[in-house]
């Protein structure tokens, strides 16, 4: 149940960082036509090209997160015995969930203080805004939470980080599978 709430959880993440980057590339390419082809333009083009944005980012950090795709130095931690590993990521795992709680408490601060406010042309409250670090603290919070679970329950701590050629490797059979089949080797002509 646990781990088909997990896929759940990143399909959404998946989804919601799709939408947000095509509804600003349509957005800003739409405008850019409208601009230089009709000399007009969409008034809220830039102002929610802006809000999505900062919403791509804090949740593709989040998403990179529950991948280990984010850059880790780990050449310290392969070098220390599996006590000394769990031992470090139990560590640096409570002072990022310290990290998480300050976006939290700070956010939600924010998000309460420019409730009021809203954008001059979009019209929404800035909340949407600065909301995001609520989302971020949260989503991030039961990344990490869950990396330490899997790090104390299992024989081994998992990979901080996945180095990308190990990533390569791990797609290629599923990219071989999908490859059409057949030489086209001199169909150059």
């Amino acid at each position: 149940m646990g781990n088909r709430l997990g896929r759940a959880c990143v399909r959404m993440l998946e989804i919601a960082i799709v939408a947000c980057l095509a509804v600003m590339a349509v957005l800003v390419f739409g405008n850019v036509v409208l601009r230089y082809a009709f000399n007009s333009g969409i008034a809220v083009s830039e102002e929610l090209s802006r809000l999505l944005f900062v919403w791509l980012i804090f949740l593709g950090a989040i998403l990179a997160s529950v991948q280990r795709a984010h850059i880790g130095f780990d050449g310290l931690v392969e070098r220390l015995p599996m006590a000394g590993r769990k031992v470090l990521v139990v560590l640096t795992g409570a002072l990022m969930l310290w990290a998480c709680g300050m976006f939290l408490v700070g956010g939600w601060a924010q998000t309460r203080i420019n409730l009021e406010n809203a954008y001059p042309v979009l019209g929404i409250s800035y909340g949407w805004l600065y909301g995001v670090a609520l989302v971020f603290g949260a989503g991030m919070a039961l990344a990490i939470v869950s990396n330490i679970w899997r790090t104390l329950r299992g024989p081994e701590p998992p990979e901080l980080t996945k180095n990308l050629g190990d990533r390569i490797l791990e797609k290629m059979p599923d990219v071989a599978a999908d490859a059409p089949h057949g030489n086209h080797q001199g169909d150059l002509r």
